[in-house]
């Protein structure tokens, strides 16, 4: 028995006619014949009485009748409510942010996502870019949200840029005094720095500060840890603007700029290949909106001074 067994039983009924049904269904009568008989014989009933006039059911063949109306009630909702989900927010998005795009990101997105979308839910993980890509790749995570580096591209990833995030030179409040209004090769060389391995190769990488060593600065591969020992006032370090922004509005750090502007590129990656949901387009949007305020206050605030 399958669902196109039903509808053609069910239309016969209706139609009280094999030739009606048929002309209805754009199907040939023999072949509607043949499904009809197939029914009965899986069921062991007689479920048509053929009259001259046409058919009508049996008294097996109106209950059977009766349950396909409401399982085929049921074949339509699926197909709705299939149709609603790929259109509308449900389900769960599962984001992995990069240490440094926690503090600027996570509580915004899990508020802002909780206020405008009930039906769904974010599920945020923090962790490494080289293992948010992985993990994308796998489908453990359905969105990854890191700094972009053209040299690491990962051909099962597609990436869609996001924004920028400015890369500022940050010290314990009063630890920068004779650093002028902009950083400078310079000045990095003569100061105790402390960076991550992405963003001493980020440093390295711009053209601007190509005179920067290459072995500038302590290493560690924790930001957080970056963050304890500038905010110690042991280290100064090269960080960016939405992973320091609460210790600057704080007071707990100060901060001087790059000239020409020194910044980082935020990236979604998901699956190469598989079509985002609708929930996870939002999230993608809401981070994009985020990126932009906080490129908007940093533009004031530069403006301002």
């Amino acid at each position: 028995m399958d669902i196109r067994q039903i509808q053609y039983f069910t239309t016969i009924v209706r139609e009280g006619s094999f030739s009606r049904a048929a002309r209805k269904l754009y199907v040939g009568q023999p072949a509607l014949s043949k499904q009809v008989q197939a029914l009965e014989r899986e069921l062991g009933v007689e479920l048509l009485v053929r009259l001259p006039e046409g058919v009508r059911p049996t008294v097996a063949g109106a209950r059977l009748d009766e349950m396909a109306q409401t399982l085929l009630g049921y074949v339509d909702d699926i197909r709705s409510a299939v149709r609603e989900a790929a259109a509308s927010l449900v389900g769960t998005v599962r984001l992995g942010l990069s240490p440094s795009l926690v503090p600027g990101l996570a509580g915004y997105l899990e508020e802002r996502f909780a206020d405008e979308h009930e039906q769904a839910r974010i599920e945020i993980v923090e962790a490494l870019p080289m293992f948010l890509g992985e993990w994308v790749e796998e489908g453990r995570l359905d969105l990854g949200i890191f700094t972009h580096q053209p040299c690491h591209a990962n051909p099962h990833l597609s990436v869609t840029a996001l924004g920028s995030d400015e890369m500022l030179l940050v010290a314990r409040q009063g630890m920068l005094p004779d650093v002028g209004d902009h950083a400078t090769p310079g000045v990095l060389q003569s100061l105790r720095l402390v960076l991550t391995p992405g963003f001493r190769d980020l440093l390295r990488a711009s053209v601007e500060l190509g005179q920067v060593a290459e072995d500038i600065g302590s290493r560690t591969d924790s930001i957080h840890r970056v963050r304890d020992l500038v905010a110690r006032g042991e280290f100064c370090s090269v960080l960016p603007h939405t992973f320091v922004r609460d210790d600057l509005d704080a007071g707990l750090f100060e901060a001087v700029a790059f000239a020409p502007v020194l910044e980082r590129q935020v990236v979604a990656a998901t699956r190469a290949g598989r079509r985002c949901s609708p929930a996870v387009r939002a999230v993608i949007e809401m981070v994009r909106v985020r990126l932009g305020e906080f490129a908007e206050l940093r533009d004031r605030a530069r403006s301002a001074s």
